[in-house]
C-alpha cells in the first residue's frame, strides 16, 4: 500500500513541476497570428507580425442593407519594413469590386465613415502579408 501511494504521489509531483505556463503577452496578442471578430455589427483584424509572410481572406458575416453606415478604424505601428516588403489589406464588395485598398507602408492612424450605399455591401477582407514586421489594427463598425 505504501508503495501506491508513493506512485501515486509520484505520478502527481511529475505532472505538477512539468507544466509550463504559456509567454505572458501584454497585449493578449500572439505574434504572427491574425486575432479576427466577426459579429453582427463588428469586424476586427489585430495582427503583431514578425516578418509575417502570409496571405488570408475572411468572408464578412455582417448583414448590411444599403441604408446602413460603417465606421471604420486603421491603425498600423511599430513597423520595420524593407524596400522589398509589399503587405497589403483590401476590402471587397459582394459585386467584387475593391472598395478599399491599403498598402501598409507607414504607420498611420486612419478613420472613415462610408455609406453602404456608395461603396457597396463589404463581403471579404483580404490581407497580403510580405516580410511583415509591426502591428496592423482594423475594425469595421456598423452603425
Amino acid at each position: 500500500m505504501n508503495y501506491l501511494i508513493k506512485i501515486i504521489l509520484g505520478v502527481i509531483s511529475l505532472f505538477v513541476f512539468s507544466c509550463v505556463s504559456p509567454p505572458d503577452y501584454s497585449d493578449g496578442l500572439l505574434e504572427n497570428i491574425p486575432a479576427i471578430v466577426d459579429d453582427n455589427d463588428y469586424f476586427s483584424f489585430s495582427l503583431f507580425a514578425d516578418d509575417y509572410t502570409e496571405n488570408k481572406e475572411w468572408d464578412l458575416t455582417m448583414p448590411l442593407t444599403e441604408s446602413d453606415v460603417l465606421l471604420s478604424t486603421l491603425i498600423i505601428k511599430d513597423l520595420n519594413i524593407s524596400a522589398s516588403d509589399s503587405s497589403f489589406l483590401y476590402m471587397i464588395n459582394t459585386t467584387g469590386d475593391t472598395v478599399l485598398a491599403i498598402g501598409i507602408m507607414n504607420e498611420v492612424v486612419w478613420n472613415s465613415i462610408d455609406s453602404v450605399t456608395v461603396i457597396g455591401v463589404p463581403q471579404k477582407i483580404l490581407f497580403i502579408g510580405d516580410n511583415l514586421s509591426g502591428r496592423v489594427e482594423y475594425q469595421i463598425l456598423k452603425r
